[in-house]
């Protein structure tokens, strides 16, 4: 195996990093010294919890790696069955292998060895009820999600993202114009994918149609809001959400705020502090969750719930919730302006 498209120095940034773990298929990076030896690794969690940290992207690896991992050495009997042994007991997912030497020559992958991941895809729910009064006279007779981009249906383009992801089972919630979306995408056979559709008889919010979902649903669910269009690797949102154990994940966008003003601080008429035109940094909602089924329960009937509510209740009672930072491409597709703005994105991606 040629492991340089896994190795990073210890002086790579952490945009160096989402690079390389984008890029391999071992989905990290090992960080070694000049002669190869083995320092070090990075996971995708790993990067975007430095993010969260206050780290930005040209962050030096160092601040994220983990030095206490597990490795095996080349020489050991029954190599791969103790690399199995050992991923499934831990709950990883890569085990490097060193020489007597120090230097990585190897790297083992659970999904070599099992199909444990892919039996946790999540189902996915794609929000499409809305009635997008925002883009009107748009969708006055054409649902938002159906809106083109290029050639492509929108919510076709979220579609095909969620297969190339290898996710297979899909539900619709559909309120506004449903009828354009059942007859465009039907059962999913032509994308050779399952689809079914929770139909509103009236909107129920941006979490409320999940009440309609089956009650026994086993897996996770990755649940999309129809206009957001973003190029993040859900394989990778998938499984920090298993490894954080978190009854719901959020994925969040950095925003900045940039107040045009010089900002004075006090202490009653005591002047602290004057900034001049100050920056400040939040996380926004991204659009895009994965959901454990049981979330559900807390959901009443017939109920309008949107997600910040449902996400709020869930953590008064005590729920785990996880963030998960995102720095790829992500356009809220809700107004005219950033509608205009993904048509000219769609040609240049």
């Amino acid at each position: 195996m040629d492991m340089h498209p896994y190795f990073l120095r210890p002086e790579a940034t952490l945009r160096e990093a989402f690079k390389t773990i984008e890029n391999n298929r071992g989905n990290i990076a090992l960080i070694v010294d000049p002669d190869d030896k083995l320092m070090g690794l990075v996971t995708d969690g790993n990067v975007r919890r430095g993010l969260l940290n206050g780290l930005d992207l040209d962050a030096k690896v160092l601040n994220v790696m983990t030095e206490k991992m597990i490795f095996l050495k080349s020489s050991l009997h029954s190599l791969k069955a103790t690399a199995e042994a050992l991923m499934i007991k831990h709950d990883i997912q890569q085990i490097p292998v060193i020489n007597e030497k120090g230097i990585v020559i190897d790297l083992l992958l659970r999904k070599d060895f099992n199909n444990h991941f892919i039996s946790q895809l999540p189902y996915v729910v794609i929000m499409a009820g809305g009635l997008g009064s925002r883009l009107l006279p748009l969708t006055k007779e054409t649902p938002k999600p159906m809106l083109k981009i290029g050639e492509t249906p929108m919510m076709e383009i979220v579609l095909s993202q969620c297969i190339r992801s290898g996710l297979k089972n899909f539900y619709f919630a559909v309120n506004h114009l449903k009828d354009q979306i059942i007859e465009y995408f039907g059962d999913g056979t032509k994308w050779g994918v399952s689809i079914k559709y929770l139909e509103e008889e009236q909107p129920l919010g941006t979490a409320g149609a999940l009440k309609l979902l089956p009650n026994n649903l086993d897996k996770p669910l990755l649940v999309l809001n129809g206009d957001v269009l973003t190029d993040l690797n859900i394989n990778n949102l998938i499984k920090f959400h298993i490894e954080h154990d978190s009854l719901a994940t959020i994925c969040v966008r950095e925003y900045l705020e940039s107040i045009p003003f010089g900002v004075v601080s006090l202490d009653g008429e005591k002047v602290l502090e004057i900034k001049e035109k100050p920056s400040f940094k939040h996380y926004v909602n991204g659009g895009v969750y994965v959901l454990n089924p049981e979330i559900t329960k807390l959901i009443s009937p017939g109920l309008k719930v949107d997600m910040p509510d449902l996400i709020n209740f869930a953590r008064g009672e005590n729920y785990k919730i996880s963030a998960y930072p995102i720095h790829e491409y992500w356009l809220d597709v809700g107004i005219p302006e950033t509608f205009k703005q993904a048509k000219k994105d769609w040609k240049d991606l």
